[in-house]
């Protein structure tokens, strides 16, 4: 179980060997954890016999989230702080540039840590990401992450609306909210206050790394203009609509996911 340990932070990760053509970094979305990629190393897992040589794929879990050690306080989760923490990670790593993959807010994590050493990355794709502009949330919606940070049913609720198709008694989801029912209490509204009222548009401008936004029909989360507009402000950014997918095509259709990134990424 490997972590990156700073004298501030002790970052998890899991190192899945011999899984891809290419070293690879995954970043989850917001309660969430390394839970929601499983799915797709179970496909890659088996597909890993056609990759020669296999390469890794790190999972890399957030500060505050999964085994990942919490923030001193809710500021420290600004979006540069996490990129950052990503940013160090990979130097760790020094596994030469890697791609990365980033869901939801990990799509707007990878982002800047592309924008903060754009010579550890090589290619990106961004699953239904969060816009560099963040997302606005009345107080009312904060409200709400105050009573699932307290309601497991209701957590359960909130999360299998993200799930198109959701399978709410299946094994995987359960553990999907008990990962969303661990992260660390500064969580709940901090990421929320995170992305209220940013403007990152300058920085990931400058992201020139060939970068293909995927983005579900029927993502009920976040808007599909918003990657539309994305994949036209990156300098080499591609964009692609998942037909009948959600926001969580990595946990709906992992097959379909795992085509789109192998056709990216690796083909």
């Amino acid at each position: 179980m490997p972590f990156f340990e700073t004298s501030e932070l002790r970052l998890h990760y899991e190192q899945v060997p011999n899984l891809l053509p290419r070293p690879t970094l995954f970043l989850h979305g917001n309660l969430a954890s390394n839970v929601w990629w499983e799915p797709s190393v179970e496909i890659w897992s088996r597909q890993a016999k056609s990759f020669s040589p296999g390469q890794s794929a790190y999972l890399a879990e957030w500060r505050g989230c999964g085994k990942s050690s919490g923030p001193a306080s809710e500021a420290d989760l600004a979006m540069p702080n996490l990129a950052n923490d990503v940013v160090q990670l990979v130097k760790k790593l020094n596994v030469g540039p890697m791609h990365v993959v980033g869901h939801s807010t990990g799509g707007l994590i990878a982002l800047l840590a592309m924008s903060q050493a754009p010579e550890l990355f090589s290619r990106a794709v961004l699953l239904d990401p969060v816009s560099p502009k963040g997302v606005t949330l009345d107080p009312a919606i904060l409200g709400a992450f105050d009573e699932m940070a307290k309601n497991r049913d209701l957590t359960a609720t909130v999360l299998g609306g993200t799930i198109r198709g959701n399978q709410a008694a299946s094994p995987l989801f359960q553990r999907i909210v008990d990962s969303a029912c661990g992260v660390h209490p500064f969580i709940w509204k901090g990421i929320p206050k995170a992305l209220n009222g940013i403007d990152f548009t300058r920085e990931v401008s400058k992201v020139r790394h060939p970068t293909l936004v995927m983005h579900g029909q029927y993502d009920t989360v976040l808007p599909l203009d918003a990657s539309q507009e994305l994949a036209k402000l990156l300098p080499e950014g591609r964009f692609e609509m998942l037909r009948d997918q959600g926001h969580s095509c990595n946990v709906e259709n992992p097959e379909l996911f795992v085509q789109g990134v192998n056709r990216f990424l690796f083909g």
